[in-house]
């Protein structure tokens, strides 16, 4: 049987390049670890920037629509149901598309922000509902398109707080 101090002093040469040879194995092995995980966390981290670009994207061709849409028109009866319809449900579907998505790269409080923005987007849908099927004859459109447009930016200033929220969150995560 050979010692230690015998396996030491005749064959140090060969376990010298053996350990070292274990060493660089392992170096690689962490080095392909390290590699992977940050390939990861880097298509991640362009994947999350890429739905939040797209949620802007279409929050901004959301509120670009309500900004266009001609209240009177819609209070008058002028467009019929189905066409609002048409006008604004592809918008705020595409929304709550962006919403879920967002869920994937989100933690529950931070994306809850962007659900707070759909929310309003969804109320001022609701309110334009409510005013444009409500047929009480002592309301005139001038008080209808009052209440609504008084909704309707109170809705999306509240947006815009929230979006000022976000933009310091995701600021902060990739600082």
């Amino acid at each position: 049987m050979i010692s230690l101090k015998e396996l030491l002093t005749t064959y140090f040469s060969q376990l010298t390049l053996i350990l070292a040879a274990l060493g660089y194995m392992l170096k690689r092995v962490f080095d392909t670890i390290s590699k992977k995980t940050e390939i990861n966390h880097n298509l991640f981290q362009q994947k999350r920037l890429e739905s939040v670009n797209n949620f802007f994207k279409t929050y901004a061709q959301t509120e670009q629509m309500w900004n266009s849409i001609s209240t009177w028109d819609i209070l008058e009866h002028k467009i019929p149901a189905k066409e609002m319809d048409s006008i604004i449900f592809p918008h705020i579907n595409e929304l709550k598309r962006n919403v879920l998505e967002l869920q994937i790269y989100f933690d529950d409080k931070e994306h809850k922000s962007f659900v707070d923005i759909l929310d309003n987007v969804n109320s001022i849908n609701s309110k334009l509902s409510k005013v444009y099927f409500d047929y009480n004859p002592e309301k005139t459109y001038i008080d209808k398109s009052n209440e609504f447009l008084d909704h309707k930016f109170q809705k999306l200033k509240d947006n815009k707080n929230i979006f000022r929220e976000i933009s310091l969150t995701l600021k902060k995560m990739f600082k």
